[in-house]
């Protein structure tokens, strides 16, 4: 008999409902939302016994429910620019396998009234190794001659224009390489080619994916939340808040009610101001949760700092070429660190190369010599060339380990090129770091890729490059430990592992449903299971049309 009295308001049956609770894949009948939150989770028989006469009953025909996901690192402010731009990532995610391809991808969105949200015709994701090259602003001329154009490497640290965006950026013959970054030059000459690296590149780019207007901005923030909700996350993060004004942006949007689901903030080390301001519990669906250094640039795009070099070096640089610091003074990094620990900031450190990570074991083992180990305090963003005997110390030091295991299947292939077959196949050591007996969070690092969970953790499980070869089946990890990766475990790098990632009494009814269960189908199939339905806090928010 159901109870009297309104009852829940949801009741939810009807598929398998993964809770990410244990060791194990566990299941529940049926789950009941009130307020936002699970109030039971079990069989059928006990929820009808809750139901009232308000109660809602939804029906998963089948499909699977799995608590929502939550990406360990990614950079949210600019999955909008992601979203309204070309799409030049190279298949499956896009078209942009050759320049030819990428051309036409640039000139298909330059129809597209959108170009006027930030003046520039513009694109994301293009992948020199598949492409075979940089593109040049001679290729991007031909899109266009008179309106800018730019274009942003898959890792986010590269970016070309044509000859018209060149101008628009002000970036001449007599323009001189900024510290920290490169413009390329045609052969024998010092005129610019187009292609912009780290620093150069961060300063000129940013006007092509920034909206003009207010109206704009808020457009671009939609298109973020859009993108993101399709993916099935229910909570975003921005990795990289550059600055205070950055800050008080997201801080007006949260205040004006855009954010539907949960945003959480880390303010570059060095800009913290709005941390204090804001603080770090909810707001609006707004929260600063700490700081971000970062240490060294993209593996793909060989900066990544490393203790030995790389076999291919960058064009026009030495065979001893090891990549770059980011921040060589490393009493610098210290600092940074301690500040994080005194404040009970988290703090994301991108470290990538294991000369990168070195200088992060070195910096936080300083503070903690004074301080003590902080559980977590530390969160290792990317370590592709995370080293073996490296794992026991970020043990040691309770650093928790974000990791990119995407790379795999992206850049398997070329780093098999640029660092040789046996240090390519340890890229991510998921299983190492397991076996340790740490956990471990994935991310899609988005807009570097799309947000894409299902595909991270096919990677996860998978390691399989671009051409088919398995990239380290020693580090494979389950199916069920790729998905404790998005979810609770994620959920517990973010220190709310209490509040989100398992379908739990008490929880947030943060939920995804599913077209197929990834812990039951055939791994290599995970990729291809597409997101129906995102609940946030127990109410609909994105849900796939037919």
């Amino acid at each position: 008999m159901a109870a009297p009295g309104p009852g829940p308001d949801l009741i939810i049956d009807g598929g398998p409902i993964l809770t990410m609770e244990g060791a194990e894949p566990a299941y529940v009948e049926t789950v009941a939302v009130e307020k936002g939150r699970i109030v039971y989770a079990g069989n059928r028989a006990g929820a009808m016994k809750l139901k009232g006469t308000s109660t809602r009953l939804k029906s998963l025909g089948g499909k699977t429910m799995m608590p929502g996901f939550i990406d360990s690192h990614q950079h949210f402010m600019q999955l909008g620019a992601q979203a309204v731009g070309a799409n030049l990532l190279p298949s499956p995610d896009g078209k942009a396998d050759t320049i030819d391809t990428l051309v036409d991808e640039l000139k298909v969105f330059a129809k597209s009234p959108d170009v006027a949200q930030t003046g520039w015709i513009y694109g994301m994701g293009y992948d020199d190794s598949v492409l075979g090259r940089h593109p040049t602003k001679a290729d991007l001329d031909r899109v266009s001659t008179t309106v800018p154009v730019a274009i942003i490497h898959i890792s986010g640290h590269f970016s070309v224009m044509n000859s018209a965006g060149l101008v628009k950026a002000g970036i001449t013959a007599a323009s001189k390489d900024p510290v920290g970054g490169t413009i390329g030059r045609m052969p024998g000459s010092s005129e610019p080619d187009g292609y912009l690296a780290e620093t150069a590149h961060f300063v000129a780019a940013l006007p092509a994916i920034t909206p003009i207007s207010p109206a704009g901005k808020d457009y671009f923030v939609k298109r973020a939340l859009e993108l993101a909700k399709s993916f099935g996350q229910t909570t975003v993060n921005e990795g990289r808040v550059f600055d205070a004004a950055t800050a008080k942006s997201m801080e007006s949007l949260a205040e004006r009610g855009m954010f539907d689901i949960d945003v959480i903030g880390f303010a570059d080390y060095l800009d913290t101001s709005e941390l204090p301001v804001w603080g770090q519990k909810y707001r609006s669906r707004l929260r600063f949760a700490g700081s971000k250094i970062t240490l060294d640039g993209s593996p793909q795009g060989r900066t990544a700092w490393r203790t030995t070099p790389y076999l291919i070096p960058p064009d026009g640089l030495p065979a001893n070429y090891k990549g770059i610091p980011s921040i060589p003074d490393t009493a610098i990094v210290t600092a940074a660190i301690a500040k994080a620990y005194d404040n009970k900031w988290l703090v994301k450190i991108h470290a990538n190369g294991d000369a990168a990570i070195d200088q992060l074991l070195d910096a936080v083992g300083q503070v903690t010599a004074t301080r003590g180990v902080k559980q977590g305090q530390v969160i290792l963003i990317h370590g592709q060339f995370l080293r073996p005997d490296q794992i026991p110390r970020l043990k040691a030091l309770g650093i928790f380990p974000s990791m990119f295991p995407m790379h795999t299947f992206y850049w398997g292939d070329w780093y098999t090129k640029i660092v040789g077959p046996d240090k390519a196949a340890q890229i991510s050591p998921m299983r190492s770091i397991l076996n340790a007996g740490m956990i471990a969070s994935s991310h899609t690092d988005a807009p570097v890729a799309l947000p894409d969970l299902m595909q991270v953790s096919w990677a996860t499980v998978n390691r399989t490059s671009r051409s088919g070869k398995v990239m380290g089946s020693n580090e494979r990890v389950t199916a069920f430990e790729a998905m404790k990766m998005i979810t609770i475990w994620s959920a517990d790098q973010f220190r709310e592992g209490d509040q989100k990632g398992s379908i739990k009494v008490g929880k947030l009814a943060d939920l995804v449903v599913l077209s197929a269960n990834p812990v039951a189908i055939d791994p290599k199939l995970i990729n291809t299971i597409k997101v129906m339905e995102t609940i946030k806090d127990g109410r609909t928010v994105w849900i796939r049309k037919p």
